[in-house]
């Protein structure tokens, strides 16, 4: 491949069961993956193969691969080779929810082709039942502002940076929340304690929202409770 073509190109590593998904493609080709994920896991990765294209854009899967239920979301333009189209919908809505999911193995080295394990403890599964529907989204971060943790729906405020991956929250900002998040972190550090703004407009995959943002100093003493 010719250099001009070489620095067109962006190579960086994802793994699309836990890391947010790139946005805004034109094309997206995932051939033979998803022969190897449980019916469960694809059923988690097609809506998420939606979001990620542009109105329009083509998806391009294996020869043995198809969208399954999701022909609200996918239209055909080749079945025969397995290349679908984009479409609009309101009968589903787009999901934001990138929490990462965890395949189980067995005893004895075979691989499982499911999702993890529910948890042992009832009180942990209340707990994870509560902050995934009733909190807002959270994003635990360093001092630099380098990523550690994610709970939530984060992906209608941070999307990955073009380029070289970069899990920091100020680089993955959306337009309208990064100069305000940045403001209220550092005012944050500087005081020690919560800085809350409300209102803030951030833009959105062609739209726009209102949200409200709270930057709150963790005390290293001070436990996860919940997570």
């Amino acid at each position: 491949m010719c250099k001009e073509i070489r620095e067109t190109v962006i190579f960086a590593p994802q793994n699309l069961i836990m890391d947010p998904p790139f946005t805004k493609l034109d094309i997206l080709s995932c051939r033979n993956l998803l022969i190897y994920l449980a019916p469960e896991m694809q059923k988690k990765l097609l809506p998420l193969f939606h979001y990620s294209l542009n109105p329009g854009g083509i998806l391009f899967l294996g020869n043995a691969e198809t969208i399954g239920g999701f022909t609200d979301q996918f239209a055909p333009v080749s079945i025969k080779s397995r290349i679908f189209r984009r479409t609009e919908s309101a009968l589903r809505p787009e999901p934001h929810d990138f929490a990462p999911v965890f395949a189980s193995t067995p005893r004895g080295g075979t691989e499982a082709r499911g999702v993890s394990k529910p948890p042992l403890s009832l009180q942990s599964l209340a707990d994870q039942l509560i902050l995934k529907r009733y909190s807002p989204s959270t994003v635990l971060a360093n001092d630099k502002g380098d990523i550690l943790y994610t709970s939530g729906r984060t992906g209608k405020y941070l999307e990955p940076a073009a380029g070289k991956a970069n899990w920091n929250i100020f680089a993955m900002a959306r337009e309208g929340l990064r100069l305000e998040l940045a403001s209220a972190f550092r005012r944050a550090l500087r005081q020690k304690g919560p800085v809350a703004l409300q209102g803030l407009k951030v833009e959105t995959n062609g739209g726009e929202h209102f949200v409200d943002l709270a930057v709150q100093i963790l005390d290293e003493a001070e436990p996860l409770r919940g997570w």
